[in-house]
């Protein structure tokens, strides 16, 4: 008797990573917990033809979207995920990531019931990872974009 690696079962959400080749998607992990923060705040500017009066900026501030997700990824790689037909990298790829050059990629948040996701570049600004389960390890990241993503569907 066999067991296969499978870091999606009865998980709905996973989150994906792009390849170093920036050719295909690959799963860091199943995640177990996730949150999103989109902040886009408007400024007020007082107008130079009116003194004391304020009109809304041409310049609203900055757009700024935020995810964090806890989960869990497989230590095994090069294993491809039943569900989604997708190559499992673990959080090897996330720790590169994380670690090296601009500490920035491209990542999706996906639902894989529904198809809903938020994908985009994003920073790693936290990254952890611990755990004692052979062959699986939790993992917790806080990612923040100021560049445009993408959001479809319900996440």
């Amino acid at each position: 008797m066999g067991c296969e690696a499978n870091v999606t079962k009865g998980r709905q959400l996973v989150f994906l990573i792009r390849n170093a080749a920036d050719t295909a998607y690959e799963i860091a992990g199943g995640v177990k917990v996730r949150g999103y923060n989109f902040d886009n705040p408007v400024e007020d500017t007082t107008s130079s033809s009116t003194p004391g009066d304020y009109s809304e900026s041409e310049w609203t501030g900055y757009s700024q979207a935020a995810l964090t997700i806890s989960g869990l990824a497989d230590q095994r790689t090069g294993i491809t995920d039943p569900v989604t037909g997708l190559n499992i990298v673990g959080s090897a790829r996330l720790l590169a990531v994380a670690t090296t050059g601009d500490r920035c990629g491209k990542f999706k948040l996906l639902n894989v019931d529904t198809d809903g996701f938020i994908e985009g570049f994003f920073n790693v600004t936290t990254f952890s990872k611990s755990g004692d389960t052979p062959g699986l390890v939790g993992f917790d990241a806080a990612l923040q974009s100021k560049e445009a993503i993408v959001v479809s569907g319900d996440v």
